[in-house]
């Protein structure tokens, strides 16, 4: 593989009737003891509700200790009865974590570059290369585009957002939970969302709107039947509060607390202001300041205590004859005593015999 390229294995495979995964196909990188990293995955998205689809799915998980996967699901008719499948397909790319994190961070965008190839039917996979090189950075446009989505339920069948005549009410619109939900996510919180089905736009509208390095970290789902995986944000079926102690749901993020990020992001995009929302995107986390302020306490712990060291490891230096007689001579003056002094004398002028 060339320095200039980053790889990406694959794999792919087939689940039936929530049974285990049958494995279909993988590349040739794929390794054996990566396997039941990836059957986890597969199981770990959770048992189908009867009758439930899941046209297309997309998510992001650690894979290891020092690799990521993005996992496309997507429904497999049994053939028998097509309008209720009993199929789920998965397909994982998996690339290290210190490339996803450096170059992507984006799982949505990664997902375009890599999941838009045909893929071969058969036992094999390709690897895949993509060049080493960062996603184009975001821009007040895609930001706006984003705080003016709507809620797709919550609209009429004659209902377009896109008509100009279309208006925007409190009721329709999405901002008040993606600015809520990313200052929730900001802050370290987690994201649940109710829908029949996949959302894509949803939380990819979230991604667009997190700082390059908070979204590198968090883990999104775009559906799954279950959070068995801890997601950081994700659309459900169903919302089981009991299942879903600490996070935040949709209402509750339409009603969080505005914070710092989230304002400054909206007058970033309100004002039309690149240069602001590119200061507010590089923003660090509260792990990297964390770890900022404590390599900063032990550069001045060991500034202060360098004199100290130094005295510690450094030898004194050698006292030479000149030294011990100016001693003698010093203390004969000092001394009242003549016969003392005449001690100390006979004392130099031993130190010189032995000399």
């Amino acid at each position: 593989m060339s320095m200039n390229s980053i790889s990406i294995e694959q794999v792919r495979f087939l689940r039936w009737d929530n049974g285990p995964a049958a494995l279909e196909a993988r590349s040739p990188g794929f390794e054996d003891a990566w396997r039941p990293l990836a059957e986890r995955l597969v199981v770990g998205f959770g048992v189908r509700p009867p009758g439930l689809a899941c046209p297309q799915a997309l998510f992001a998980q650690p894979f290891g200790d020092d690799r990521v996967a993005l996992v496309q699901v997507s429904d497999r008719p049994s053939g028998q009865v097509d309008h209720l499948p009993k199929g789920l397909a998965f397909h994982l790319c998996v690339l290290t974590r210190n490339d996803y994190e450096e170059f992507f961070g984006d799982p949505f965008a990664l997902a375009r570059l890599l999941l838009s190839e045909p893929r071969p039917s058969g036992s094999g996979l390709p690897t895949l290369t993509l060049p080493r090189a960062p996603l184009p950075p975001r821009t007040v446009a895609q930001v706006q585009h984003v705080l003016k989505r709507v809620k797709a339920f919550a609209l009429a069948e004659d209902q377009n957002p896109e008509d100009p005549a279309f208006e925007r009410t409190v009721e329709n619109s999405e901002s008040p939970a993606l600015l809520g939900g990313v200052q929730a996510l900001v802050d370290g919180g987690r994201l649940v969302f109710e829908r029949p089905g996949p959302d894509p736009e949803l939380i990819e509208g979230l991604w667009t709107l997190l700082p390059y390095r908070t979204r590198a970290k968090l883990w999104p789902a775009t559906f799954a039947f279950t959070n068995a995986l801890g997601f950081d944000a994700l659309v459900v079926p169903r919302l089981y509060a009991a299942d879903f102690e600490g996070y935040t749901s949709e209402e509750q993020a339409a009603e969080y607390p505005p914070g710092r990020y989230e304002m400054s992001l909206q007058i970033a995009a309100e004002q039309g202001d690149q240069r602001q929302l590119d200061a507010l995107l590089n923003r660090r986390t509260v792990q990297d300041t964390f770890r900022l302020g404590w390599a900063l306490l032990i550069v001045v712990m060991l500034l202060a205590l360098t004199p100290r060291l130094l005295e510690w490891f450094t030898p004194a230096p050698a006292l030479t004859l000149h030294h011990y007689k100016a001693a003698a001579a010093a203390g004969m003056v000092a001394a009242g005593d003549p016969w003392t002094a005449v001690g100390l004398k006979m004392h130099g002028d031993n130190l010189g015999f032995k000399q």
